[in-house]
This record gives structure tokens, sequence and C-alpha cells, in this order.
């Protein structure tokens, strides 16, 4: 298996980068798995200019002549990708952030369903929770996030205790990455998810002529964005709620497709 980590710190092969190679020997106690290491601040990744092209026409018209297209096939190539970051003043680093914002189409449009992610974020104690939460909709509803580490790593050293039970958690978490990726199942969406799917779909065809590309993405998908199950309950339950919502945001339809 093919794992590819990106790695959000200023420092390259800071403190993120040394419990990525945690993982990464967990890992290969286990079975094969070969890791690539992509250091944010050493890729081509220019700044979002935030022009919104990507999300409105489609990303193939996005002004930035960079590697962002490498990156995605890398993305493509791999079966897991782990994102990780410290936490900065609450949040993810600037770093990762761009990247981030970079692949924001992938929230309107999801993709790499058959990916499996995992998100790690460290700091000295604090906002490692934020940190997670930033990445989480890194690609929306696309891959599987099948664990999220906060590891502590503070400018002194920890005590063995502190250190053995990190270790355990960078075991485990090790672990569930690799047999998801064994099982090599696409997820069975929650009601969330699902809901989210609906939204997109009823909203692109009221603004089609604004989000051309997201109209032409979800044009030919009835049930999800791949072949899933989804129980009557889910449906009956989203189809309540959608209306409920689009009730209450009716102000926010173009004015003319009233």
């Amino acid at each position: 298996m093919k794992i590819l980590a990106v790695i959000g710190s200023p420092k390259g092969k800071g403190d993120g980068y040394k419990i990525v190679q945690q993982i990464e020997e967990q890992m290969t106690k286990f079975g094969d798995a070969t890791f690539e290491y992509l250091l944010l601040k050493d890729s081509n990744l220019e700044l979002c200019r935030g022009c919104f092209l990507c999300v409105s026409r489609g990303v193939d018209l996005c002004p930035l002549k960079d590697d962002r297209i490498k990156i995605e096939e890398e993305i493509v190539n791999a079966d897991g990708v782990i994102l990780s970051s410290p936490g900065y003043v609450y949040n993810v680093s600037w770093l990762m952030k761009n990247f981030i914002d970079r692949f924001a189409y992938t929230n309107h449009r999801p993709r790499f369903f058959d990916q499996k992610v995992m998100l790690i974020a460290n700091s000295g104690g604090a906002g490692m929770e934020e940190t997670i939460e930033a990445m989480r909709n890194t690609f929306g509803v696309g891959p599987e996030i099948v664990d999220e580490l906060a590891y502590v790593t503070p400018p002194w050293p920890l005590t063995g205790k502190a250190e053995a039970k990190q270790r355990k958690a960078v075991s485990k978490a090790a672990k569930r990455l690799y047999d998801s990726i064994v099982e090599g199942k696409r997820e069975v969406p929650g009601i969330n998810k699902y809901l989210r799917f609906k939204f997109f779909k009823n909203v692109s065809s009221l603004v089609k002529d604004y989000l051309p590309a997201d109209y032409e993405y979800y044009e030919d998908k009835d049930e999800y964005y791949y072949d899933t199950k989804i129980s009557i309950f889910k449906k009956i339950a989203a189809w309540f709620a959608l209306k409920i919502g689009m009730f209450f945001m009716r102000d926010l339809s173009p004015k003319d497709s009233k």
C-alpha cells in the first residue's frame, strides 16, 4: 500500500514529520507500506487568490500554474493520505491552510472516495482539537477519515508515562489506517454526509448559471456520489431536513430563480 504524508510544518522535518515517521514504522510492521512525504514548505504550491473559479467554473480554470495537479495525482495514486499540521494559535499552519484552500473545490465536488485519511495535530498542549477540526473538511466528504491523532509536543521532555501513552496512541492509529486500507471498502455515508449530498445536488440546479461546474457534476448523480446503500430512514430524514433547511434559506436563492 502507498501512503502520502502531507507535512504542513514550516520547519519541514519537525515534530509532525517525526510523528508520521512513527506511524510509518508501525505500519511497516503490519505489512507492505510505502510512504511518500510531501513537505509543503518545499512544494511549489502558490497562495490561493480567492478568485473562486475552481469552485464556480471548474478547477481547470485555476490561474495558478504550479504543482497542484501533480499533488492531486499523488493523492489519487495513494491508498492513504496523512495530513499533519502543528497547531498555531488554535489553527493549522499557513502552509496547511493554503493546501486546504487550493483543494476547496472538492468541498463542492468531492472525490478521492477510495482513499483513507488520517489527521495529525501537534502542539504544546492547547489548540489541537481546533487544528484537527480545520483539517476535517480538506477534501469535503470524499475520503473517509479513519483516525485523528492529537500528539503533545511541548518544548520540554515528557515523562516516561506520557511518552508511553503517546506511543500506544500512535500504534493504534497506524493499525486503524492499515486495516481500513486492507479492507478496501468505501464508506457507507451517515445521515450528515447524505444530507450534504442532497443539499448540494438540490442547490446546484437552482444556481446552475452561477455554479455551472457544480450543476454538471451533480446532474447525473441520483442517490449519492458513488454506488452505496442508503437506508429508507436516511432518505426520509434527509428529505424532511432538506425541506426545512431550504425554507429557511429561501431568501438566499438567486432572485431570478423565484
